[in-house]
């Protein structure tokens, strides 16, 4: 009786420490589809960092004629639209990397205005379109915000080891994780591997999956000076935005871009196959070494 009393107790307080994130890791992984992709979230928790990106695309998608951006688009040019902290946040971010880039990074589908016409009050967490007809696409970057907020929760509730993948937006818990990086150039090779620690967080831009998807927004045309572009930071939807900007900018401009952001790394390979590295980018590892 009093080894039962005492297997009963212990299995209590292992049930405690699992439930407060004690003993969070485990090396189940889970996927499901989310924002027009594959989700693979590696580590216990993975279902409620799934659900965590679910509602974030109910936020985000433009196609939901009920999210807060599509509430935003309807109201462009007659009155501001207040948002949650999580879609005010990513669209705060997105105008600054657009600000910061010179507008290569541009959430608006421009018909009629510029990111210059979205103005958001930081105070009633309110967003504006200034014209009529102007709207908002955070294609650029909710990926980005999802796994960083998914990332977040999961470390609230107690993640010691976890990897938020998206495909092109990644975000890290713990480490060292070995990311293949996807040879733009040969379909279905990988051309390196890229280690990622505790808090990093990665994304890659590129062409080749989609040819012509990414526009260069101060012209209007196909950007095409970049194959691929792949940016890690420590905040996912700053990594996935800037990616775009590097990509549309060019090899050159971008990579000057990226080395002005203390923190921020840069792989970029160029129209020719060229690829450049930013200074300290020691994490890559090339296949072909």
């Amino acid at each position: 009786m009093k080894k039962s009393l005492q297997f009963t107790i212990l299995l209590f307080i292992l049930f405690c420490l699992l439930m407060t994130g004690k003993y969070f890791y485990t090396t189940k992984a889970e996927t499901a589809l989310a924002m027009g992709t594959m989700v693979t979230v590696k580590g216990n928790g993975a279902s409620v960092a799934i659900a965590e990106i679910k509602r974030l695309d109910h936020l985000f998608s433009k196609f939901d004629p009920s999210s807060e951006v599509s509430r935003i688009n309807a109201a462009a040019g007659r009155s501001p639209v207040k948002v949650s902290d999580d879609t005010f946040n990513a669209i705060a971010q997105a105008l600054w990397v657009a600000k910061l880039s010179g507008g290569a990074f541009d959430i608006t589908l421009r018909k009629n205005g510029s990111w210059q016409d979205v103005s958001i009050n930081k105070y009633q967490k309110t967003v504006f379109l200034k014209k009529a007809g102007i709207e908002i696409d955070l294609g650029g970057i909710g990926k980005g915000c999802a796994v960083q907020r998914a990332g977040k929760l999961l470390r609230s509730l107690g993640a010691k080891k976890a990897l938020i993948d998206m495909r092109s937006s990644i975000a890290a818990i713990g480490g060292p994780w070995k990311i293949g990086l996807q040879d733009p150039q040969k379909s279905g090779a990988m051309m390196g591997v890229i280690t990622l620690n505790d808090g990093d967080a990665l994304s890659t831009s590129g062409q080749y999956e989609q040819p012509g998807h990414i526009i260069n927004p101060l012209s209007g045309k196909v950007a095409n000076q970049c194959i691929s572009v792949t940016i890690v930071a420590k905040d996912a939807g700053l990594a996935d935005a800037l990616s775009t900007a590097a990509f549309v900018l060019g090899p050159d401009r971008g990579m000057k871009l990226i080395k002005s952001l203390p923190g921020t790394e840069c792989l970029i390979i160029d129209s020719q196959g060229k690829l450049m590295l930013s200074s300290g980018f020691k994490r890559f590892m090339s296949l072909s070494d």
